[in-house]
């Protein structure tokens, strides 16, 4: 038995395969922060290319837009990039883990899609919404802030009794308001979903795969 090699101060240094596989997981993690880097970045530039000749089109030939003050034209383009640059990061982030857990475990991966088909099926329309609420989080606060600033302006342009700096102000107080009650919502839906993950880990957790190849 070969014995351990020692530090400079006589401390045992941990095994190579230990090395190994913190290098690894820190290898994963980039992996990751870049995947999701790219995916931001391809949803960013995008939206801009789509965003700024829009804009400048909406300018060119509608008169009441020509109108609007700079600033508002800008928030106008910055709503339609941000929710898209945020998807597109989450949903590169999700690809990459799937992919990643699919190569390295395709037997637990079959188990599990099994399971997941059966519990969607026994889900009620609600726990459904609340299910692809906690999955989407970040998608689905950039998809309802913008849902919900974009309606809100459209109420408050057609009312003729105020005027445009008050339209404006008005605006911006129901997107402060938007913002904050979705990721409230949000946050309360992860919450949820962590709870009953955590009731369920246990047993949902434990690999049966063993079973289901007795069973075939």
């Amino acid at each position: 038995m070969t014995a351990r090699r020692k530090d400079k101060y006589g401390k045992p240094t941990p095994p190579i395969a230990s090395y190994s596989l913190r290098r690894s997981q820190a290898e994963k993690l980039r992996d990751h922060q870049y995947a999701v880097a790219v995916g931001g970045a391809q949803g960013f530039l995008g939206a801009l290319a789509l965003a700024l000749p829009a804009s400048y089109i909406v300018n060119k030939r509608w008169p009441y837009y020509r109108n609007l003050p700079p600033s508002l034209k800008a928030f106008g383009v910055v709503m339609a990039i941000v929710p898209t640059f945020i998807i597109a990061g989450e949903t590169a982030g999700r690809r990459f883990e799937q992919d990643n857990w699919e190569r390295a475990n395709p037997d637990q991966v079959a188990l599990i899609q099994r399971r997941s088909d059966t519990r969607w099926r026994n889900m009620t329309l609600s726990q459904k919404a609340v299910d692809f609420m906690a999955r989407h989080q970040f998608s689905t606060i950039a998809g309802c802030w913008a849902l919900g600033i974009t309606g809100a302006f459209g109420m408050i342009m057609r009312n003729p009794y105020q005027s445009l700096s008050q339209k404006i102000v008005q605006a911006r107080m129901w997107s402060q308001g938007i913002t904050i009650g979705v990721v409230i919502a949000a946050a309360a839906v992860t919450r949820t979903r962590m709870y009953r993950r955590d009731e369920g880990d246990v047993v949902g957790n434990m690999d049966h795969s063993w079973r289901e190849k007795v069973n075939e």
